[in-house]
């Protein structure tokens, strides 16, 4: 009797685990239709740079991002700075032409400093929506909406784009 039991028991574990792990699993890059009848296909929810990579995204991405110029003469006291508890969490819509020029240079600063998986980027519908509802409990009025938080605490919204460039909006974030 006690060998049934823990045989049941093994069965029980190996249906309900594979199922609790997978529903704790992030899916990236999801490709939806958008609630809007004027844009195609999106990504929804949180992405990444490979994401965006694929056609048609790498369209305006690719050349965004190669194009963009690093300000280093800016960056250079930033980068000595502790950087490493600065977090960004980035909400914008691949359908935005301000998410479109802006969130591959802010991925390029990023890259060239060191940090870009210091970055959480998530995708939305042009309702400002997202699959998972991340962008739940933040305002999400604009995309991008950019928020830098700085030892856990945000310290900085950059709407739409910067004021200047997003290097010296790091360099007075990590003052």
């Amino acid at each position: 009797m006690e060998i049934m039991k823990a045989i049941i028991m093994l069965m029980v574990i190996l249906v309900a685990f594979p199922l609790v792990m997978n529903g704790q699993e992030t899916e990236y890059n999801v490709e939806t239709e958008s609630v809007s009848t004027h844009v195609d296909k999106i990504l929804n929810g949180p992405i990444t740079k490979e994401g965006l990579k694929q056609m048609p995204y790498k369209l305006w991405f690719n050349s965004n991002y190669k194009t963009y110029r690093v300000n280093t003469d800016v960056l250079r006291d930033a980068k000595k700075k502790n950087i490493k508890d600065l977090k960004i969490l980035a909400f914008m819509g691949t359908w935005c032409h301000d998410s479109n020029r802006e969130i591959p240079r802010l991925m390029r600063i990023m890259d060239d400093m060191g940090i870009a998986d210091q970055l959480e980027l998530y995708a939305l519908d042009v309702d400002k929506t997202s699959l998972k509802g991340k962008e739940k409990g933040y305002d999400i009025k604009n995309t991008p909406t950019i928020i830098f938080y700085l030892n856990g605490e945000e310290v900085k919204r950059v709407i739409e784009e910067p004021e200047g460039s997003f290097e010296e909006e790091l360099v007075r974030i990590l003052k």
